[in-house]
């Protein structure tokens, strides 16, 4: 109990931290503002037509919270233990009769749980100005779209703890940060398109080059999820015939699991040796 009691104080104090974080406060209105302009679009893309749905307002917002609270979440996580360590924090903290190991989940709870405030009010905002058209097939797909977007971003969180944990400074975090969400949100999906086909990786490959993205990876999820493994392609096909929708889902939900504990873990074994 005591450890617990332990990690839930420092919990909260990492979160009164990361409130007052200009990234929560830039990065929440960016994303709202993006997540009304996005059902907007969906919504007059559906009345041009003659149509009503909110099926093109989901797609979008699939992409928008699989990039965006990522990005927020890494630069978060990566400014949690650096800034504190620089602050003269974690030496305090060491000289106090707690477990060292508490700090990272300490930091990645007040990170995680600001930025899945972020999330909810962004896509809530957003699927507000669908409920006028909304199904309750659209009810559920945003729904499944909310949870994995809270899993990709955990994931992000805790990478960024991890690049806190390792960095000599805040600033190096941060742009450590940076540079691995463009590599995650862009530089491996460009550099398999251009490796792919003369490497003839086929599905086992893609496979692995999914598993070691979590990005990749929730967006896999979420196309499997709202369409099935069917919309993937031969791929897809793969995915069905080794797997089944279900194993994909499992597949996936665990790759998303265990890139947000290794780094954790990770970075536990940091903070012990490196702010003892």
């Amino acid at each position: 109990m005591t450890a617990l009691r332990q990690a839930t104080a420092l919990a909260a104090f990492e979160l009164r931290g990361v409130t007052r974080s200009h990234w929560i406060a830039v990065g929440g209105v960016v994303f709202a503002a993006a997540a009304v302009a996005v059902a907007i679009a969906g919504l007059r893309s559906f009345s041009s037509l003659g149509l009503a749905g909110a099926g093109a307002v989901t797609d979008g917002l699939v992409h928008l919270a699989l990039l965006l609270p990522p990005l927020i979440g890494l630069l978060l996580g990566a400014g949690s233990l650096a800034r504190d360590r620089e602050r003269g924090l974690l030496a305090m903290l060491a000289s106090q009769p707690l477990s060292r190991g508490l700090i990272p989940l300490a930091a990645f709870a007040g990170c995680v749980l600001a930025v899945w405030a972020v999330v909810a009010v962004g896509l809530g905002v957003g699927l507000l100005l669908a409920s006028a058209v909304a199904t309750a097939a659209d009810v559920a797909a945003s729904g499944l779209v909310l949870a994995i977007s809270l899993g990709a971003t955990a994931a992000a969180v805790s990478l960024g703890v991890l690049l806190s944990a390792t960095a000599s400074t805040h600033h190096q975090a941060t742009a450590a940060a940076a540079a691995l969400w463009l590599l995650l949100a862009l530089g491996l999906d460009l550099l398999l398109a251009g490796v792919a086909p003369g490497l003839r990786l086929g599905p086992v490959g893609l496979l692995a080059a999914v598993l070691i993205n979590p990005l990749e990876a929730a967006r896999v999820l979420a196309l499997v999820a709202l369409d099935g493994a069917t919309s993937l392609g031969p791929f897809g096909a793969y995915l069905n015939a080794t797997f089944g929708r279900s194993g994909t889902v499992w597949l996936l939900v665990g790759t998303l699991a265990s890139w947000t504990i290794m780094p954790l873990g990770i970075a536990g074994v940091v903070t012990l040796q490196r702010d003892a």
